[in-house]
């Protein structure tokens, strides 16, 4: 079966890539302030503005479901992975806002900096794989090999919040702050978590359509 798409269909396409630009945009963001270089609240301001994009991109997604008899994959398949994409910036942005609401500060630690370059790691490489999603016949392999890069990158987040909750655990005294710290390690861990997800079901499209 060739793949061809009609201009409606293409319309899709263009929506989750939209979306991964989002997600490497936060992703950035977040990183950017782990490493010191920016100001909380004006980095939430930033991921708001983002997110709030997203939001626009998600429901513009929906109605186009809605509005189109024909569709490149499956309309389950096109509705999961808007969610998705959509989950991931949501997760992002609320770490910074556990971050400003909590007064937060910069870590002490290296590895939620690390979590957040893995983040932005995974971020890329759903980028690469939805980029290649209008050609999926002839990037077939190397869609799949996007997206068990992106697992790879969930298992080394769960490494990284590991042992930064045991460090935290061992080196932080004031009990308020393991409180505050061990729920923005567990957001980060979950927005991986979602990435993830994301690469199931792209893996999933692509092997269904090849």
């Amino acid at each position: 079966m060739v793949f061809k798409l009609k201009p409606q269909e293409g319309k899709f396409f263009s929506y989750f890539e939209e979306s991964a630009e989002a997600i490497c945009e936060s992703a950035k963001i977040l990183t950017t302030f782990f490493e010191g270089k920016g100001h909380a609240d004006h980095s939430l301001e930033l991921l708001n503005q983002v997110e709030a994009k997203g939001d626009e991109i998600f429901s513009t997604t929906i109605r186009q479901i809605n509005g189109s008899f024909i569709t490149p994959f499956d309309r389950e398949d096109i509705l999961l992975l808007a969610q998705e994409l959509n989950r991931i910036l949501d997760h992002i942005q609320g770490t910074m806002e556990k971050v400003v609401i909590y007064k937060a500060g910069l870590p002490k630690e290296i590895y939620v900096l690390k979590l957040a370059k893995v983040l932005e790691q995974a971020a890329e490489e759903i980028k690469n794989a939805v980029l290649k999603l209008p050609d999926i016949r002839a990037y077939h392999l190397k869609i799949i090999e996007s997206c068990d890069k992106i697992r790879s990158f969930e298992h080394e987040g769960d490494y990284l919040y590991r042992a930064g909750i045991a460090l935290l655990f061992e080196k932080t005294e004031n009990v308020v702050d393991i409180i505050k710290w061990k729920e923005i390690y567990e957001h980060l861990e979950t927005t991986l978590d979602y990435c993830e997800r994301v690469s199931n079901i792209i893996k999933g499209v692509a092997v269904k359509y090849v």
